[in-house]
């Protein structure tokens, strides 16, 4: 069909999609732009996991925030809090024993930005991520294993997605 056209066409066809997929909101999701106050920060986390903080630290390197500790800030530097990170696990499948075969893990924590006398800024606000966990009938060794990668997995995709909230954050 498009070798039909001439030139000109072509272009006025593509022309046609691009703007159609821009009129619907369609955008690829890539880095957000962090707010120049959130650019140096403080970290406070209470998640528990230091597979999360490890995550957490470098999704914040790669947006291009620097993590200073709490006793070299300024005043001007604002605190990320992190709490507790809860699971939560639903049943998807069982076989025919009434074994567990298939189960939907979700992982989230809340988050505010505070300034150093203790006063929130922005937030809570809670970002969380979900994963189907197969293999919940195997041996439980290898249930286990399997497991601890996919929630590393979850650790780091909810680690992106914090920093993707940050960027939201109505300060300047």
């Amino acid at each position: 069909m498009l070798a039909s056209f001439n030139q000109t066409t072509r272009y006025l066809f593509l022309a046609f999609i691009a703007m159609s997929v821009t009129a619907c909101g369609f955008h690829l999701r890539g880095q957000v732009e962090i707010p120049q106050a959130l650019k140096t920060i403080t970290l406070t986390s209470e998640a528990k996991s230091n597979t999360f903080n490890t995550s957490l630290r470098i999704a914040l390197t790669r947006a291009g925030i620097t993590v200073v500790d709490a006793k070299d800030a300024g005043d001007d530097v604002l605190e990320l809090k992190v709490n507790a990170i809860t699971t939560a696990d639903t049943v998807l499948a069982r076989n025919s024993s009434n074994d567990v075969t298939q189960i939907e893990r979700r992982m989230s924590t809340s988050y505010f930005i505070r300034e150093d006398d203790g006063k929130s800024l922005y937030g809570p606000r809670t970002v969380s991520v979900s994963k189907t966990l197969s293999n919940q009938n195997s041996e439980e060794s290898t249930k286990a294993a399997y497991n601890k990668s996919k929630e590393e997995d979850m650790s780091e995709e909810l680690a992106t997605q914090l920093i993707y909230d940050l960027g939201y954050a109505p300060l300047k």
